[in-house]
């Protein structure tokens, strides 16, 4: 296991520092086959983080098999400490360590489509659609708020000149917290705040 520091975004620097050459290509691989055979990145971000364990408990000079390492790798990245079965930070592997090095699949997202610069036609395709309808249902709310403004003005149950209406949907990340328009959320594929940390 290699010990880097480095500016880089984090999924490259957890490549370089458990040795993971060749992933990043495979990972290009499997997100652009065909519909029926890829990927997701949630898939992929799952794949990653076992490689992660794998190679950690390698490194301490633990071999398993790789069900084993799946297992385990849910409960290191939910840093759920009922590992007493496994034991396996007195057998030299930094379980901390390691959970604060497996990635989200926003991260993986981003790696792909920024580092990487691979992008997937069909799934493209699918966000703008989704995007396009999503600004459809903001146009036709907002033009239906704004008639009912209009005739509570007219029958004077709202006083003053009618508002402007503006409506835009967000989501609340349940991880960080943050609000984002739902248009920037699609696009980018998760929490863009979410995105940046990982």
């Amino acid at each position: 296991m290699r010990n880097t520091t480095s500016t880089r975004p984090k999924i490259i620097r957890v490549i370089d520092k458990y040795d993971l050459d060749g992933i990043g290509d495979r990972m290009v691989t499997e997100w652009t086959k065909p519909e029926s055979t890829r990927r997701s990145c949630r898939e992929l971000a799952e794949f990653f983080n076992i490689r992660v364990l794998d190679a950690a408990l390698r490194e301490a000079g633990i071999i398993w098999d790789r069900s084993l390492v799946e297992e385990c790798t849910e409960i290191v990245k939910d840093k759920d400490k009922s590992l007493t079965g496994f034991d396996l930070d007195s057998r030299g592997v930094d379980t901390d360590e390691v959970s604060g090095d497996m990635v989200s699949y926003q991260s993986i997202h981003t790696y792909l489509t920024e580092h990487r610069g691979t992008e997937y036609e069909r799934e493209i395709n699918d966000i703008h659609s989704r995007v396009k309808n999503l600004q459809q249902i903001e146009t036709r709310t907002e033009a239906i708020v704004t008639g009912i403004i209009a005739q509570s003005v007219t029958h004077d149950q709202v006083h003053g000149m009618e508002p402007e209406v503006e409506v835009t949907m967000e989501c609340i990340c349940n991880t960080c917290g943050s609000n984002t328009e739902m248009s920037v959320y699609l696009r980018n594929g998760g929490c863009p705040a979410c995105s940046r940390s990982g």
